[in-house]
């Protein structure tokens, strides 16, 4: 794996964590932090939780696994980028009331549930 590509896993891998780590259990959520926010190693990973290093990848594969299918149903990464570009896009338009139009329609869209 190139390090581009694994620079893109990890990114994806913390935009599902920002999204549904809240949805793992407790010592998931541990583990993928350990790992993914602070950058610790497997090994060092295991000797703080007195678990193996294979009970770490383990767990780091299950709960990768399990936020990908939340996504698969939800779509809330997704979305999230989605409105984030609208906003972007929003944020390039000079005219104040245009702006101002076109986020009460932002708004009302998520209010409505797009």
């Amino acid at each position: 794996m190139s390090d581009v590509s694994i620079l893109e896993e990890r990114k994806a891998v913390l935009e599902l964590m920002n999204v549904y780590d809240g949805l793992l259990t407790p010592k998931q959520r541990s583990v993928l932090d350990d790992y993914y926010r602070y950058d610790l190693s497997l090994g060092e990973i295991s000797e703080s939780n007195s678990i193996t290093r294979a009970a770490v990848h383990d767990a780091i594969a299950k709960a990768i696994a399990k936020m990908k299918d939340f996504e698969s149903v939800l779509h809330l990464v997704e979305k999230r980028k989605d409105i984030k570009a609208m906003i972007a896009a929003i944020e390039k338009v000079e005219d104040i009331e245009t702006k101002l139009a076109l986020y009460q329609q932002l708004g009302k869209d998520l209010t409505d549930g797009i």
